[in-house]
């Protein structure tokens, strides 16, 4: 009887043990990326960096004709170099191509090798969506404000181009 018990057991383990696995692989989470229909998005990172004292200006290439720029990560820093420079209060960014004549506005101390860090303006991941650029088929610039003595301004940005 014990061993009849035993067999019984160590079949019900086993079954048990199947069905678990069958259930694991069916609800098996399904990977969703947002893709084409050939093939899947890919981030392209780029950054533009100027000389002291020049305006930065980056330029997020013109994609093929019918497609469209979509922006999912956009930044700049600015830094002082180490004789002070001048303050700026109020700095108007520009960009072209980009929805609602998108703008940033800065302000920053003269004091000497002063780093403003990296600020984020637009934060996204491919899959939850990114903003479409307003024309197909044309670059999309952000411009940082006129040079500004003894400062460096730094663009940062994540794009893919698709329909």
């Amino acid at each position: 009887m014990k061993t009849l018990r035993s067999l019984f057991t160590a079949a019900l383990a086993a079954v048990c043990v199947l069905v678990v696995a069958g259930s694991a692989a069916a609800q098996a989470p399904t990977i969703v990326s947002a893709t084409t229909p050939t093939s899947p998005i890919v981030l392209v990172p780029i950054s533009a960096t100027a000389a002291v004292n020049t305006q930065t200006t980056l330029t997020i290439p013109a994609p093929p004709g019918g497609m469209y720029n979509y922006v999912c990560f956009l930044a700049f820093q600015v830094n002082q170099d180490g004789t002070g420079g001048t303050a700026y209060s109020v700095a108007v960014t520009t960009s072209t191509n980009f929805p609602n004549s998108f703008a940033a506005k800065f302000s920053m101390v003269s004091t000497a090798s002063t780093d403003s860090g990296v600020i984020t303006l637009l934060k996204n991941d491919g899959a939850a969506g990114c903003a479409k650029s307003t024309q197909a088929g044309t670059a999309t610039t952000f411009v940082g404000p006129s040079a500004n003595t003894h400062a460096a301004w730094t663009w940062y940005a994540t794009y893919y181009q698709a329909p």
